[in-house]
């Protein structure tokens, strides 16, 4: 299980700077080269990836890449307003964590009505629910690995532009 900064799934480049492309494609190198390197190690028979909706990513490049079978976890809008969870839940700390848990049963769900047979997947989801979500896999008798990219050395966080160029980097994890 490794947890990431959602900015670097996306293939599509985000920064409108040199300086900020040049720093989100090397994160986004890093991150690409660190999931090649566990998908060596790991030999994952699925990838289920929390992911932007629509959007190409890099957990979906890598299983097609790999020839591996794929699954989205991202809870859909539409299932998000049949369990109650509003578009500003992340105003408040309480409705954050309230989502967060829903959240987080709908992706150990979907992992496994999509698993079949595989014994090995390599889940990439946004750091702030890798610990929550290995729990899961342990208390249902799997064994789980997680790692954190916001704590690899090559992570500098999203870059901050100010249309000229970097201005800093945004490392901030939501409080849940």
């Amino acid at each position: 299980m490794v947890g990431v900064d959602h900015f670097l799934q996306n293939i599509e480049a985000l920064c409108t700077t040199p300086d900020g492309k040049v720093s989100e494609a090397r994160q986004k190198a890093a991150l690409k080269a660190r999931l090649e390197e566990l998908i060596s190690i790991h030999d994952p028979q699925l990838i289920a990836e929390e992911e932007k909706p629509g959007a190409a990513s890099l957990g979906k490049e890598l299983a097609d890449a790999h020839r591996i079978k794929y699954c989205t976890v991202t809870m859909p809008w539409d299932e998000r307003a049949k369990v109650g969870i509003a578009k500003d839940y992340n105003n408040t700390r309480e409705t954050r964590r309230a989502a967060y848990e829903k959240f987080e049963a709908y992706m150990f769900d979907q992992i496994q009505k999509n698993r079949g047979d595989a014994e090995r997947v390599l889940v990439i989801c946004g750091s702030y629910h890798m610990e929550r979500l290995a729990k899961r896999f342990h208390e249902a008798g799997d064994k789980a690995w997680a790692e954190d990219t916001y704590h690899a050395a090559w992570y500098e966080g999203r870059p901050m532009e100010d249309g000229k160029g970097i201005i800093g980097h945004d490392k901030d994890r939501p409080d849940v």
